[in-house]
């Protein structure tokens, strides 16, 4: 199973290219390839805030298309019931944590305070400008948290695989 790993899509939110530098069509940018994603390989880990408004809209156009498996780590701006968000996702949850080639993972919406016997906490929040850095400033350590936000991936989805390997290597 190969693990994709996007963030704060932000679909519907006009300011968003104001306010993170996104190209116009950013939106068309990000799901360029999500139909490349294989029920029978891949696993997509959205780590929240999916759009801003018209969120019905937003899961019909962007979401349900998707024929991969479905994870949802809700983020601030995803404020539907958890029930909502279970019709079209195959798992909702707040975080989690995954044992992945001898690492364990949390994956958060926002940065997490490091814990004990996790080797990396994968965000989103931030958007590659430490966006809300009041929140975490104190305790965030570049070589614990990585933030998969579209800015710094290109606006793809990266594999976590590819994403730990870069960060081995680097």
């Amino acid at each position: 199973m190969k693990y994709m790993l996007t963030t704060d899509t932000h679909f519907n939110h006009a300011l968003i290219r104001e306010y993170c530098g996104r190209p116009d069509g950013f939106e068309d940018l990000i799901v360029r390839d999500w139909s490349l994603l294989d029920s029978a390989k891949h696993t997509l880990i959205h780590l929240g805030d999916i759009c801003i408004g018209q969120e019905t809209q937003a899961h019909e156009k962007y979401i349900m298309p998707i024929k991969c498996k479905k994870i949802l780590v809700r983020g601030n701006h995803d404020n539907k019931s958890l029930s909502w968000y279970a019709e079209r996702w195959d798992f909702v949850c707040d975080s989690f944590e995954l044992l992945f080639n001898g690492h364990y993972v949390y994956f958060s919406h926002k940065p997490q305070p490091e814990m004990g016997h996790f080797t990396r906490n994968i965000h989103g929040h931030t958007h590659g400008n430490m966006h809300r850095s009041e929140e975490f400033i104190n305790w965030y350590l570049p070589e614990y948290h990585l933030d998969v936000c579209p800015e710094l991936m290109g606006y793809q989805p990266l594999s976590l695989e590819t994403l730990l390997r870069k960060e081995i290597l680097s």
